[in-house]
Order: C-alpha cells, then sequence, then structure tokens
C-alpha cells in the first residue's frame, strides 16, 4: 500500500470512528455546558473557563486526537483524550473499547478496504503532559 492510500484510508477511518462514537455515546457538548454557565455569559466562554470547573461541569469528554495505520493497513492505533476523573477516565475509555467490534464492521461496510484492520484504543496524556509544562512555565 502507497503512503497516499494508506494516509486516505488512515483519514476516513478516524472520522468514521469520531463520529460514530459522538452519535452513540450521548455525551454532553462542551459548548453548550460553558455557554450556559453564568461566568461564561456574554463573551467567548474558552476564554474565562477555569479548567478544573470545566472538567467537573462536562462529563463524558473526549477527544479523538490521531490515528495511525499500519503499512499493510491491517492494524490503526485510535489515540483518544480523556478529560475527567481517573475513575471516569477508565470508565470512558472502556465504553470506547466496548464499541470497538461494532465499529470494524461498520467500516466493512461504509469504507472499501481490502482487509478491515483491528482496531486498538490508546488513551493519550499530551494534552494533561501540555498543562502541567504550562503550569511549571
Amino acid at each position: 500500500m502507497n503512503d497516499v492510500k494508506r494516509l486516505r484510508l488512515q483519514n476516513q477511518i478516524f472520522r468514521f470512528v469520531a463520529t460514530y462514537y459522538q452519535k452513540t455515546s450521548g455525551a454532553k457538548n462542551a459548548r453548550a455546558t460553558l455557554e450556559n454557565s453564568e461566568k461564561a455569559k456574554g463573551h467567548n466562554p474558552f476564554v474565562s473557563a477555569d479548567l478544573s470547573k470545566f472538567t467537573e461541569q462536562v462529563a463524558d469528554y473526549c477527544t479523538f486526537t490521531r490515528c495511525e495505520l499500519s503499512a499493510d493497513g491491517s492494524f490503526a492505533k485510535i489515540f483518544v483524550s480523556i478529560w475527567g476523573t481517573q475513575k471516569e477516565q477508565e470508565r470512558i475509555l472502556k465504553e470506547i473499547k466496548r464499541l470497538v467490534p461494532e465499529m470494524r464492521t461498520r467500516i466493512a461496510k461504509n469504507i472499501r478496504m481490502q482487509a478491515i484492520p483491528q482496531l486498538t484504543i490508546i488513551q493519550d496524556h499530551s494534552f494533561e503532559k501540555a498543562t502541567h509544562i504550562d503550569k511549571l512555565i
């Protein structure tokens, strides 16, 4: 598989997995949560948001950060960043992993590929590391 085809398939898988989880999870909308808070009314809610308050208000908030497809297309790593306490993060990660077989089935029906890749969900801690470094500076 050449690099262009692999990147195209990687992007298709990434978009499909992210939208599938969003549709099936019933997760709360982060923007709506901030806009409804009294503190954020009248201006951009993300500018004045206190990160700790934001993560307390928004339950089940996760972001799919990237996807890496192997050279032969048989394995795909999906990286996800999850906000919340450690217990909530574990619960959401478990829920996402539970959806993997159904995601593979939907990918097989919607994306033309020779072989449907095995999906591996990996928690991405890069945002937490960046926040920690920002606090140190």
